[in-house]
Parts: C-alpha cells; structure tokens; sequence
C-alpha cells in the first residue's frame, strides 16, 4: 500500500479524487461559473450608468477576482486533505473485494498507515505546528502533521474526515470499534463493581442483627 519511499501504490486513491468528494468538485465548478456571471453582470450594470466600458470591466474584475480567489481558498481545504483510501474503502461507492486501507500524509510528504486508533494532533514544541499521534493513552507519534497554528478550522476537517476514513475501514475490514468495545467495558465494570458492592452489603446483612430478627421470626 505504501512503498518504501512512503509513496502511494496504484491502488490508493488520494481523498479529492474519491466518488464521495465529487460533489466538492461540482460545486466548486459551480460556484465559479457563477462568480463569472455575476461579474458580467456586473460590468452591464456598470455600463448602464454611462461608465467607461475600461472602468466597469475594471470593477467586474476586481469582483471576479475576489469571488474566485475565496472560492478556490475553499476548495483548497479539501483537494489539500493529506488522506487516501484503497479500492475496497466505502469512500470509493463500491462493493469492497477486500480488506480496506487508510493512509495519512505528514508534513515531509510521506504517506504512513494511522494503524488501529483513531488519530489526534498535539503540539510540536520544537518544529512548531502539530504532530500526528494515535489517540490512545501513551499517544504515539506518526510524525509531523501541520507546520503552523491552524486559524481556519483547516485541521479540525481533516481530522474529521481522517478518523471517519479509519471507523468505515474497521467496519469494512468487521474490526471492533474501540470506542464501542470501551463503552461496553465500562458498563461491564460498573456491573461488576455494583454486583460486588451488593454481594458485600448482603454479607454484612447476614451478620447483622436485623437480619437475625426476621430470621428468628420465621
């Protein structure tokens, strides 16, 4: 799945070119037909006021320009998502034949599997930005994740979709999912701990005096 480069083998498919971001795709196409539009409107209008058609194609450009450059900043958030599913992912809308993988990109551009956790990020203290760990309780780490402060949101979404991409490979692949597996466990303790608190108290009500009394009553 991953060379020793830590490049992607021709069955990995980078998130943007999956089915399920298509509609990403779509409306980013969309929405620049439409800035486009709205830019020669724009200069219409503009001329309608008796300006010079230089001027108003000046401002129906500035307006495009804009339109495009926040359209495309956007888009930018999830053609840059550093995720890739092989063939047999549900991301790729098909039946799977196989056994489903992840990959993550870090930093330096190496594609890593995230292994059996959900992930997280932490700080890097030393190259600054975050690194990548697998969410469990020492958090070991994959490696460099994000070089700057995230101030757009930018790394909570690929976390999300990340750790969406591992749930749907363990269901795939019928790995137990361990936030399920804990929450059962932790009822199973409470259980155990509420059977023992009880078979406790039962011993002490044997002992104790009351007890003796209904007994002698019977």
């Amino acid at each position: 799945m991953v060379g020793e480069d830590g490049q992607l083998s021709p069955d990995m498919r980078p998130f943007i070119q999956t089915p399920v971001a298509q509609p990403l795709i779509r409306g980013r196409n969309v929405a620049l037909g439409g800035s486009v539009i709205v830019a020669g409107i724009l200069f219409l209008v503009l001329r309608q006021f008796a300006l010079s058609s230089a001027l108003a194609g000046v401002f129906a450009g500035l307006t495009l320009g804009l339109n495009t450059t926040v359209i495309l900043l956007r888009f930018r958030v999830h053609s840059s998502t550093p995720l890739a599913v092989n063939l047999n992912h549900p991301f790729m809308d098909s039946e799977p034949m196989g056994e489903a993988h992840v990959r993550v990109r870090l930093l330096d551009g190496r594609w890593v599997d995230p292994g059996p956790h959900r992930v997280r990020t932490v700080p890097e203290e030393l190259l600054g930005g975050y690194n990548l760990v697998q969410d469990t309780d020492d958090y070991p780490v994959l490696g460099h994740f994000m070089e700057k402060r995230d101030t757009n949101g930018t790394l909570s979404r690929h976390l999300a979709l990340i750790n969406q991409a591992i749930a749907l490979r363990d269901a795939v692949n019928d790995v137990p999912d361990p936030i399920e597996t804990a929450r059962e466990r932790e009822k199973l303790d409470s259980g155990l701990l509420e059977r023992s608190w009880l078979e406790d108290e039962e011993a002490v009500d044997v002992e104790s005096p009351l007890v003796s009394f209904f007994r002698g009553k019977e």
